[in-house]
Parts: C-alpha cells; structure tokens; sequence
C-alpha cells in the first residue's frame, strides 16, 4: 500500500522544503520520483519549485489531480497543491495502488476559509503535519494563519510580498483594524 502524507499550515512556514526535503530522500532510496506543481503558480519560474533557502527541484506542471496518472513514478511530490482542480480519490486511489504521495499546501485562505481541496485531501490522509510559523507581527512562533495586507477583487493573488504569516492574536487585531477602517 502507498501512503498520502500532507505538510500544510500558513505561508512561509516551510511546507515546500519538506516535500523537496522528501524527494531527495526518496531519490536515495532508489524511488523514481517526480515532483509537480499547479501552472498558476509561476512566481520561481513555470516548471520548477523553490523553496524560501533557495533549494530548487524541476517541476512538472498540471492543472487538475487527474492528470497525475499519466505519469509513472513511485513517489508523487505536489506543491501548491490548494491550486489544483480534480477529485481527491484520484489521489486515493493511486494510494491504494501502492503510490507514494508527499503533498504541501495552504489549508486556509486569507479569510480563514478551506482552500481548494485541501480540506478533502487533509481528511483522506495518512499522515498530516499542521506547521506554523513566525509571526511577522509578534514574532511569536505560533503563526498558523495567512493574512493579505491590501484589498483582494479576486479570491486567489498569487504572491508571497502580499501576504503575512500571523498568530491567531495578531490576526484577529489586524482583521479588526481592517473592519474598522472599511467603515470610514
């Protein structure tokens, strides 16, 4: 049997060098490995991922879950994965079929709302490691959401400038403050 091991949590928090950290692991042990990520996210180039320390890894790029079939491979490496379109028994059913997955993503949007798939994902799982991250307000090292400083007019601004990693505290007075000013 294969397994589905998700690393998720807020941005900047280290979800995509675990999963590159795996495929190198995997590559070690012999596995034939391929790491993909959505086309929306071009931000480090089309068909790579880079994690925030610089470590690169090609990528192979898709838009839906099913498309992961059609490639061969012990080990399936997916970043970005709240961008991806599909159905999650894709993903369960190449499990079942002995397939190894190690998949990163955003649990929330910046509005504390399930992101994508994730929350389909997340409950079919093996393995799931909820990480956080430094505040970018406090400093504390419980950030576990991911907040967009400026006005949204779409539900998805692809980016990392735009967005802070804040505590549950932090948050909740910086969404405040925001409530309040769009009142004036």
């Amino acid at each position: 049997m294969g397994d589905i091991n998700v690393y998720s949590g807020p941005m900047k928090c280290g979800k995509t060098e675990q999963i590159l950290n795996e495929y190198k692991r995997q590559l070690i042990a012999g596995k034939n490995v391929k790491m993909f990520k959505p086309s929306i996210d071009t931000r480090a180039g089309r068909d790579v991922v880079v994690s925030r320390n610089g470590i690169d890894i090609p990528a192979i790029v898709i838009n839906n879950m099913q498309d992961l079939e059609n490639y061969d491979a012990d080990v399936y490496c997916i970043d970005e994965f709240q961008f991806l379109n599909g159905d999650v028994k894709t993903i369960e059913k190449m499990a079942d079929k002995g397939k190894k997955f190690f998949i990163a993503g955003l649990n929330l949007t910046a509005e504390k709302k399930p992101f994508g798939k994730m929350a389909d994902l997340l409950c079919i799982s093996d393995n799931v490691n909820m990480l956080t991250a430094i505040c970018d307000n406090c400093k504390c090292e419980n950030a576990v959401f991911t907040y967009y400083k400026g006005g949204k007019d779409t539900d998805i601004v692809i980016g990392d400038k735009e967005y802070l990693a804040l505590c549950r505290n932090c948050y909740d007075l910086l969404y405040k403050k925001e409530i309040e000013s769009a009142k004036k």
